[in-house]
């Protein structure tokens, strides 16, 4: 369970960072009869942006020959307000326990069957502090032009790590064929006063965004409910999940592929020996 503890982190930082930076650069206005409370923001749709390998390797170098070397422990603090935990659960108790109702495929290959144990992830609670005079630095050293008012510091931003289930689709003979994540949507909230138009504005002007990159960014209309994930052209596919696109990508070296998706605010990641079709057909078959 160390292991599948150590690896769950991963997703659930990189989901996180993944809302959270889509929120940072895609926050509608917060209107000023709205600023003495809190605003929410949850993930109901997947919007890939279209970036290469060399476009990345040529922002991180503007980066280090601008502000050198960045560590993000710099630019504020993060709390784990409520520790997210794995609990080995049946499906029905997942079922009763989750927001969502828990998906299986209606069609699995000959020779497949799920393991009856699931993994239970109950969520939690995290919570940033952001240091404005270090992020301020960074992005005037980036060249940008405005930059986030000194009274943010110290104020909290919090995200919701996601509750989900993972189940686990075994071979008759033994072995693990593939796994199926799902859960429900991140969610952020932002302290009051934070001006996100001018915060966007801010980040989609960085003189490092890519002129094709910034366009794909701003044209993003459905601002509050969009987690923008990168897509690497000749690393991934896109794919169509019944109406709704999806990510796939593969492993040529351990053969090992992955689909992501998001449908109705439900995140979805199905992981494992498969090929584009046999994932897509699987997807599809969800209910």
């Amino acid at each position: 369970m160390n292991s599948l503890n150590s690896r769950w982190k991963k997703i659930l930082v990189a989901t996180s960072a993944t809302a959270l930076l889509a929120s940072a650069l895609t926050l509608p206005p917060v209107q000023q009869a709205t600023a003495d409370f809190l605003s929410l923001f949850r993930v109901q749709r997947m919007q890939a942006v279209k970036i290469t390998q060399e476009q990345l390797d040529q922002m991180a170098q503007t980066i280090r020959s601008h502000v050198g070397e960045v560590d993000l422990q710099q630019f504020g603090a993060v709390e784990i307000i409520e520790k997210p935990e794995f609990l080995p659960v049946t499906l029905g108790e997942a079922q009763k326990r989750l927001p969502f109702a828990v998906k299986q495929p209606s069609q699995l290959p000959n020779g497949l069957r799920r393991a009856e144990t699931v993994t239970l992830f109950t969520g939690g609670l995290a919570e940033f502090r952001l240091q404005a005079d270090q992020v301020n630095r960074l992005l005037e050293g980036l060249g940008a032009q405005d930059l986030i008012p000194p009274d943010l510091s110290g104020k909290a931003f919090r995200v919701g790590i996601p509750a989900g289930a993972r189940l686990v689709y075994e071979r008759a003979e033994g072995g693990q064929a593939f796994l199926l994540d799902q859960f429900a949507s991140p969610e952020m909230t932002v302290p009051p006063g934070l001006d996100a138009a001018a915060l966007r504005k801010s980040l989609l002007n960085l003189p490092i965004l890519p002129a094709d990159l910034r366009s794909q960014l701003a044209a993003i209309d459905d601002w509050q409910r969009t987690m923008v994930v990168p897509y690497a052209e000749g690393r991934m596919e896109k794919v169509d999940i019944g109406g709704t696109e999806a990510l796939f990508a593969k492993n040529v070296h351990s053969g090992q592929s992955c689909l992501f998706w998001v449908d109705s605010g439900i995140l979805y990641r199905m992981e494992g020996e498969l090929d584009r079709e046999g994932a897509v057909r699987l997807a599809r078959s969800l209910r």
